[in-house]
């Protein structure tokens, strides 16, 4: 699927890497990472050697490992780390910043406990817990403005995956990230959040599934995925067909956000909807994630199965 870009577009291949020792930023994840973005080529780091140079040695230290009878890693997986270097000789159509389904599976850890809402702050009068998921807003009036539940920790470089869905006449929700509540200098309600959002639903009768949006800070959409991903409303399947009351909603949709260094990347159901690359050095790259419901007619929206692995 390609991309229409309000924002710029995210060049392949093009992630310098600087190493330094990981801190925390009240997290237990990697606080911050350097990164060096080129339109063309990668900026070599201090110490880099030529690629043949690096391959030439690493291709001896291979034999010396086989010679000994190679290395026993017992029956942990191998968790593949990301390499600068290898990243210039990636396929574009391949080049994903996550992690496989089992990594992902065995390394990451819940955000949501399906039973409390423990490690999360917002308006408790419009976030509720039913049936294990996480339900944003109310079909029972109109919701007056934007609210957010959003978690206590921060994070910088991550995969988080979850599902969510829409119920009711309103149709505007999303994930955000990297985000941060406002401040006392900053021209935004108390209520608002400012930074990047996965949206989810529609916006003038147009589908905004899997777009990227900048909340509160510069007002636009980075991202708005062409063609569209559509997502089908329906009746609630145990609706009586003269129940002509019944809301309206989605089925469950698999969402996927990859941050990594100035890198965003974004999928609905395995399929890309964003590769963005952050090319302004005065946007973090660490904040909240946050779950919102659009001010608007009476909706829902529902969360569940949130998980996240940070990415160092």
């Amino acid at each position: 699927m390609k991309s229409t870009k309000t924002g710029q577009s995210a060049p392949q291949n093009c992630l310098t890497k600087l190493r330094q020792n990981a801190f925390g930023a009240g997290t237990g994840f990697s606080f911050r990472n350097r990164y060096l973005a080129s339109n063309w080529l990668p900026q070599k780091p201090a110490g880099w050697l030529p690629a043949r140079l690096t391959r030439a040695i690493g291709g001896l230290f291979a034999l010396a490992i086989l010679a000994t009878g190679g290395v026993s890693t017992g029956q942990t997986p191998e968790v593949k780390k990301f390499s600068w270097e290898e990243s210039l000789d990636r396929d574009p159509a391949s080049n994903d910043f996550g992690v496989g389904d089992r990594e992902f599976d065995l390394r990451s850890r819940s955000l949501f406990d399906g039973e409390i809402l423990a490690g999360f702050e917002g308006d408790a009068s419009w976030f509720r817990i039913e049936d294990g998921c996480i339900v944003a807003g109310r079909l029972d009036q109109p919701i007056p403005k934007n609210q957010f539940l959003a978690t206590t920790e921060k994070f910088d470089n991550f995969e988080l995956r979850l599902e969510v869905r829409m119920r009711g006449q309103g149709r505007n929700a999303g994930i955000q990230f990297r985000s941060r509540r406002p401040g006392s200098r900053d021209d935004v309600p108390a209520h608002e959040m400012i930074g990047y959002q996965a949206d989810v639903g529609e916006m003038q009768t147009r589908s905004i599934w899997g777009a990227l949006y900048d909340e509160s800070r510069r007002r636009r959409m980075l991202v708005l995925p062409e063609p569209p991903f559509d997502v089908p409303w329906t009746k609630p399947k145990n609706a009586d067909d003269d129940q002509t009351d019944a809301p309206e909603e989605t089925e469950w949709v698999k969402m996927r956000i990859v941050c990594y260094g100035p890198r965003i990347q974004i999928s609905l159901n395995g399929t890309r909807t964003v590769d963005y690359l952050e090319t302004d050095d005065n946007i973090p790259d660490v904040g909240v994630i946050g779950l919102q419901i659009h001010s608007g007619k009476p909706a829902e929206a529902w969360y569940r199965n949130l998980r996240i692995l940070g990415l160092d």
